[in-house]
């Protein structure tokens, strides 16, 4: 079931299935009274009637609305005869009180009483006549103890109906002055009804059950005591957070499905507004606390398709919008779960590219509730109708919340929109429904606008457009319209307009004198056409008129000379430079969050530097620009650091976590998400004083400085921008380098290519110079090429440079002299102390018994070393004749092979002197006794297992499912199987109780908090070096361990030196089989009975079992996540006979 999609649907719904007495809102609005409803829209609807079968009495609607001076009432009856009714309606202007008239015979004397904390302190009045019509209006106030009648006219109000003596009265208007109603209070109770000419009501609104319309034929004589008026709040939201001054009414959507997540649940989302606010609400079911994104979508020109509607919303969501919808502005909260509040809120406007200002700047106020177990619970927002162009005759909204990118993961009122994907964080939401709402506004709504150059080339011809919207509800004609520069007339039109129109003028203005110039276009400047608000009737713009030289800065590259070269190579032709980026070699890892899905925009294909006797220009070109505007989210950044003296700065402005390897002095700066000429795709401006400006500079202390007489062109269909940088910036400088960087700009900065919501270190270049794709070039952080230009009446010559050889340059050099240093100095040295100790280390061992695969490796080193010592005085003999970096290297290469030689006889020294040659040799001859291959595979293994765990208990790297014991006169054999899915840092530990006595409590042999029932005498201990917190290990077994205890303390063993073991397994999926084989001996002999019982355990001391064999409950006492640090006792063995 999808939700309510807009109030015009819902509000039938709603008032026939609300219980009678719900609280409603009237929205603001100003009615003309002559009989028609069609300037009331639903939602003004407060109450839909009950059919009550009467043909001559019969109400179907009821609305109220309001302004500052005037409370509007209006009826809708179903009558199809005409009869003697009287029609009233009761006002309650403190409803919960109870202060008012409620009994004893109304001001018409009618049977009508009122309780439930209802009393009227006014009644209107109509008798309607079945054979002349509408008769007199009454206004009747109550005093206290009785009623003051006075005429609807006479306290300054006015009414309208349509009706005949055929089918009786069909509609009424009304209003009512606030100050006949003693001042406009907080809220109001309204209620109409229909009554004979005496006795008691037979209908009402809302429907009353003091009518029993099942029995309709005797309520015209009993008493009617009414309990279900409909309370109307007439006054400002309070923006606290409290919703409890919001009503059904306003409710645009609700939850009727569960979508959401337990951070981002939208349970009801309210629409509010009134002369000076459009007001917005949602309340949520959150159960958790997490740092979440709220959004509220606003079109203020549904079915147009202008505005937003793909390729990234204002905060880089991955939500879209269609059938008709496109927004035109966003309202965005960002809440903050280690704050437990909102931290950001904006209000961003869509010119064809999206602007980022605080809500409270923009006159928005926003109140909220939440703590940091549930998260945000309600939000409550006012937006001035002033910060989104003025109330429109009709808009559309929707609400959502989003993680920290993504998309939404609950919509309202289209919940379907992000329950159509297993993955909601991360897929597209596509909205195609939106809650509609409109409004009258009874008179015409003028408004003016200019676009066109803001900067215009000395007698050179410029267009400008002049748009004028008539947003009100009722035509206007005779509109006149003009220009003036700087206050002298230019053009001027007489126009109509009819509701909701839009008409665009054109005219051409060629200046012959730089300067600064002011453009003002008017509409109605003397008001004479009343309107909504005479504010907005006049546009000014500032236009630069500048001096054109060799190259206009235009954005069209036509004037720069076309050459012909490779990727990746310059020339400089006429004194023009121009370098060919290679196309496609740009960072594409963004793509699918830009518009249009693609990164061609800022992939550099062409970069120029030319000069004339003003301006140093540079060019720019890219791939294609055909997917964004100016001011896109997302749109192209460009930044260029220029050196051209001493001292700088070594960053990339925007934020770009990149260093410079040129120390710059001044940095040029485009940015085309810029709230400069947003929504167009050419642009002419001067240098701003701004970061969202279309051009900027900066200096090395980071800040912006005017560059007066700059310029830059931009036309995004020629894939060109192109910058002019008055020659009085360099100064005496004749040569100067520069670097080149692209991104994509959010408006004061760039997208991060790392953490997307902080500075993280890792480059957000998406282009930059270079003979390598970018993110090679980019592989240590660092774009290392840049450009020296040299000029003087011309770009004389050019030269590009890449840091990364002049450091291999440097690097070799330092390496080659190092060398040298070696073999005069170091080398010498090592290898005469390494030469004598080879010597004694070799006449040690030929006094010793070693085996006979040892004698022949030292005798293969004896050979060596005599070759190494022959290199090694070749070495001096060349240094001795001047052939320094020839003999240095015979010397280095004899020395290190030496000191290679020398470790490892040391090791056969240590091996020999330690009895580890003996030692192996009886681990050689014990092995011949085994009766099992110990491998690893268990295919030789003919027992069931002695314990194993059918139930599935475990976790994914420590999940032990089998445990097996063999045995024969020699050895006692142990196997483990597993069903581990990942390689975990774990121990395995198997503990043998064979003797009276043993360990019993505390912590066991690897210090792991794991006790006994029965005393234990030995353990084996297995580490497993697997991933632990990041760290991938090497997926295998790095320590194993026989531990004997002695009474008091534990004695280790290597386990190699005492027994065998073999595994299986690996980095992916841990220990898969474990095979040991201990001698008897080693444990003291064979016993009659043992016992055994095999766990897994943490990676470090103080840590428990997780799994044991036999499976027992204190593995099972806590959640797997705690398991790890309680402290365990094992009380269960298996048992194994020795026959």
């Amino acid at each position: 079931m999808k939700k309510t999609v807009s109030l015009i649907l819902m509000a039938v719904f709603l008032f026939s299935l609300v219980p009678l007495g719900k609280f409603a809102s009237a929205m603001y609005g100003t009615k003309i009274i002559d009989g028609s409803l069609n300037d009331w829209k639903a939602s003004d609807l407060i109450a839909t009637g009950q059919n009550s079968g009467l043909d001559g009495a019969n109400l179907d609607r009821l609305y109220v609305s309001w302004d500052e001076q005037y409370l509007y009432i209006a009826i809708k009856t179903n009558n199809t005869q005409s009869w003697d009714v009287a029609y009233g309606i009761g006002i309650d202007i403190d409803p919960g009180t109870g202060s008012g008239y409620t009994s004893g015979g109304d001001s018409w004397g009618r049977s009508v009483e009122f309780s439930g904390g209802f009393a009227p302190d006014y009644e209107i009045y109509f008798w309607w006549s079945k054979a002349s019509g509408m008769g007199a209006g009454n206004f009747n106030t109550w005093a206290g103890s009785g009623w003051d009648n006075n005429g609807i006219s006479s306290v300054g109000g006015s009414f309208a109906y349509t009706g005949d003596t055929t089918t009786g009265l069909q509609t009424i208007e009304i209003k009512i002055p606030w100050s006949a109603l003693g001042g406009k209070p907080d809220r109001i109770a309204v209620m109409a009804w229909i009554t004979g000419s005496g006795g008691s009501a037979v209908d009402s609104l809302p429907a009353d059950q003091a009518i029993d319309y099942a029995n309709i034929g005797n309520e015209w004589g009993d008493t009617d005591t009414f309990t279900s008026m409909a309370v109307v709040y007439v006054a400002p939201k309070t923006i606290d957070g409290n919703l409890s001054d919001w009503s059904e009414n306003e409710l645009a959507a609700e939850d009727t499905t569960g979508t959401g997540t337990d951070m981002g649940n939208l349970s009801r989302f309210y629409v509010s507004w009134d002369d000076q606010y459009l007001y917005l609400a949602i309340e949520t079911n959150n159960t958790k606390n997490g740092g979440m994104a709220y959004g509220f979508g606003i079109d203020i020109d549904p079915g147009t398709g202008n505005g937003y509607t793909a390729g990234g919303d204002a905060w880089r969501r991955s939500i879209e919008f269609s059938n008709g919808y496109a927004l035109d502005y966003e309202v965005y909260f960002w809440w903050n779960d280690g704050k437990a509040s909102i931290t950001t809120a904006q209000l961003n406007s869509y010119n064809g590219g999206w602007n980022w200002p605080d809500l409270t700047d923009m006159g928005g106020k926003y109140g909220y509730t939440g703590d940091s177990s549930t998260g945000l619970k309600t939000l409550e927002v006012a937006i001035p109708w002033s910060a989104i162009g003025g109330m429109p005759r009709k808009f559309a909204v929707a609400a959502w919340v989003t993680g920290e990118s993504g998309s939404a993961v609950d919509v309202l009122p289209q919940e379907g929109a992000a329950a159509d994907n297993a993955d909601e964080w991360g897929d597209t939401d596509v909205i195609t429904e939106m809650s509609g709402f409109e409004m009258f506004i009874p008179v015409p709504e003028l408004t003016i606008s200019v676009t066109g150059p803001s900067v215009v080339g000395l007698n050179r011809t410029a267009i400008y457009n002049v748009t004028v919207k008539n947003l009100g509800s009722l035509p206007a004609s005779g509109v006149e319209v003009k220009v003036y520069l700087n206050d002298t007339p230019l053009s001027n039109w007489t126009i109509s307009l009819s509701a909701g129109e839009e008409r665009e003028l054109t005219f051409v203005w060629k200046p012959n004198e730089t300067g600064r110039y002011i453009l003002k276009a008017t509409v109605d400047e003397d008001n004479l056409i009343k309107e909504a608000n005479e504010d907005n009737n006049a546009f000014e713009m500032g236009v630069n008129v500048m001096w054109v030289g060799d190259i206009d800065v235009d954005g069209d590259p036509t004037d720069w000379p076309e050459v012909s070269l490779a990727p990746n190579s310059y020339t400089v032709q006429d004194g023009v430079f121009i370098w060919n980026d290679a196309s496609g070699d740009q960072r594409t890892d963004k793509d699918q969050y830009l518009p249009g899905k693609r990164s061609s925009h800022a992939d550099l294909t062409e970069v120029g530097v030319t000069k004339d006797d003003r301006y140093i220009y540079f060019l720019f070109k890219f791939r294609n620009m055909s997917n964004i505007k100016i001011g896109d989210n997302g749109a192209t950044f460009i930044a260029v650091p220029i050196d051209y003296k001493d001292d700088g700065a070594d960053w990339f402005a925007g934020q770009m976590d990149t260093k410079t390897v040129i120390s710059w002095n001044l940095q040029m700066v485009i940015n085309l998400c810029s709230d400069q000429h947003t929504g167009q795709t050419h642009a002419v401006a001067p240098g701003g004083s701004g970061l969202k400006s279309l051009l900027y500079f900066v200096n090395a202390n980071g800040e912006i400085v005017p560059v007066e007489d700059s310029i830059i062109g931009v036309d995004l269909s020629k894939n060109t921008v192109e910058v002019g940088i008055p020659l009085e910036v360099f100064g005496d400088a004749r040569t100067f380098r520069f670097q080149v960087a692209t991104g994509f700009s959010y408006g004061e900065g760039v997208w991060n290519f790392g953490d997307p919501m902080h500075n993280d270190g890792i480059s957000d270049i998406v282009d930059t110079i270079s003979t390598e794709n970018t993110a090679d070039e980019l592989i240590d952080n660092v774009p290392d090429v840049y450009i020296t230009i040299k000029f003087n009446s011309i770009v004389e010559s050019a030269d590009v440079l890449s840091m990364k050889e002049v450091r291999e340059r440097e690097r070799i050099e330092k390496l080659h002299s190092t060398i040298i240093s070696i073999g005069k100095y170091y080398g010498p040295y090592h290898f005469e102390e390494d030469y004598s100790r080879y010597t004694e280390i070799a006449a040690e061992l030929g006094n010793m018994s070693l085996p006979e695969d040892v004698t022949k490796r030292l005798s293969e080193l004896q050979n060596k070393v005599a070759d190494l010592l022959k290199m090694y005085n070749g070495g001096r003999e060349l240094m001795n004749r001047d052939a320094e970096f020839a003999g240095a290297l015979k010397i280095y290469r004899a020395y290190t092979g030496l000191k290679k030689i020398v470790g490892e006889m040391e090791e056969i020294l240590r091996k020999a002197q330690e009895g580890e040659y003996a030692r192996e040799k009886y681990m050689e001859e014990l092995a011949k006794n085994l009766t099992k291959d110990i491998d690893g595979n268990l295919n030789d293994w003919g027992v069931e297992p002695l314990a194993a765990d059918d139930t599935g208990f475990g976790q994914n790297g420590a999940n032990l499912k089998a445990l097996y014991v063999d045995y024969d006169d020699r050895f006692l054999y142990i196997a483990l199987t597993t069903e581990n899915k990942a390689s975990w840092r774990v121990s395995y530990g198997i503990a043998l109780d064979y003797r009276d006595g043993g360990y019993t409590t505390g912590t066991d042999a690897w210090g792991r908090k794991v006790s006994f029932t029965g005393g234990v005498d030995a353990q084996l201990y297995f580490f497993w070096n697997g991933e632990f917190f990041g760290d991938k290990g090497t997926g295998n077994i790095t320590s194993a361990q026989l531990a004997l205890w002695n009474g008091t303390a534990w004695k280790y063993e290597d386990l190699k030196w005492v027994g065998f073991y073999a595994y299986t397994g690996g980095a992916e999926n841990g220990l898969q089989t474990l095979e040991i084989a201990i001698p008897w001996t080693a444990i003291g002999g064979e016993p009659e009975k043992l016992r055994i019982v095999a766990y897994v355990t943490g990676q470090g001391g103080g840590d428990s079992a997780v799994d044991v064999l036999p499976l027992q409950d204190a593995v099972k006492d806590n959640a797997p996540g705690d398991e790890w640090g309680d402290a365990d006792t094992f009380s269960e063995f298996a048992v194994v006979t020795i026959e």
